[in-house]
């Protein structure tokens, strides 16, 4: 768990958020987080990555999906005694890469409005908008069958193509 720490602490702290790293690069940030947490809740946070090899050279801004792993932590499974599961998900549509962060904790009720207007998901959606104007999108909220998933979508761009 140090070591993680260690390795997620130097990377998250020497990349440049401006920048964009390939996909591949990005969940490997994402499952070093979430094995951080792991330790923390070791009962409780379950976690399924599915991410088509075809999209692992995609590029994405760097650790935009970090505040939405972290918000899936805290309003998503800190809040729950039963095991929660987070999901991370990559595909392709005909308007370019979807990417998703989803959990299955308790549904939010009045707190939905906290978290859909937290500092994390503002980022996130700025960070975008900044990068790629009006061609991306962040959408979030409640699920119909509990939790709250956030949905990104952007152009497609592949490193080295």
């Amino acid at each position: 768990m140090i070591l993680n720490l260690s390795t997620f602490f130097r990377t998250s702290l020497t990349a440049d958020p401006t920048e964009d790293v390939v996909l591949s690069e990005e969940i490997r940030l994402q499952r070093l987080y979430l094995d951080i947490e792991a330790v923390r809740f070791p009962e409780r946070l379950k976690v399924e990555i599915t991410v088509p090899p075809q999209l692992s050279n995609a590029c994405v801004p760097c650790l935009i999906l970090q505040p939405l792993v972290e918000n899936a932590i805290k309003y998503g499974v800190s809040r729950r005694e039963a095991p929660v599961t987070i999901k991370i998900g990559a595909r392709e549509d005909s308007h370019g890469l979807v990417l998703s962060v989803e959990d299955d904790g308790e549904p939010l009720g009045d707190d939905a409005k906290l978290h859909g207007a937290g500092v994390g998901l503002k980022n996130v959606a700025d960070r975008l908008k900044a990068r790629f104007g009006e061609a991306a999108a962040c959408r979030y909220g409640p699920l119909a069958n509990g939790g709250f998933g956030v949905t990104i979508f952007m152009p497609l761009e592949r490193h080295g193509v």
